[in-house]
């Protein structure tokens, strides 16, 4: 698991465009915090990434008109914690359909 800290203007769709960049690569997001910081907005993000991806996504926030600086680190521990409750998640109650999956229902 990677931390990644970015600072942004809080314009006009910037958080969403930041939070696009790990959704469009299918990435779960367990720890997600933004608020203000400053004069600026800073988004705290963790995610299980390789280096390749962690290279993708800096690339892509730093590529964002209002993104002030991007950092990777290492989790804290209230982010550890806070993820530990996300790995107990059930699957949407779409995906099920009177005790049958979604795939077979559509069978």
């Amino acid at each position: 698991m990677h931390a990644f800290h970015i600072h942004y203007r809080n314009t006009q769709g910037t958080l969403m465009r930041i939070l696009t960049a790990v959704s469009r690569r299918g990435l779960e997001m367990p720890y997600v915090v933004a608020c203000a910081s400053g004069h600026a907005h800073r988004a705290d993000l963790l995610l299980d990434v390789n280096a390749k991806q962690i290279g993708q996504l800096c690339r892509d926030w730093h590529a964002i008109v209002d993104v002030i600086d991007v950092r990777v680190g290492v989790p804290t521990p209230e982010m550890l914690e806070s993820a530990a409750g996300f790995g107990a998640h059930h699957p949407p109650s779409s995906a099920t359909a009177g005790g049958r999956s979604a795939s077979a229902a559509m069978a």
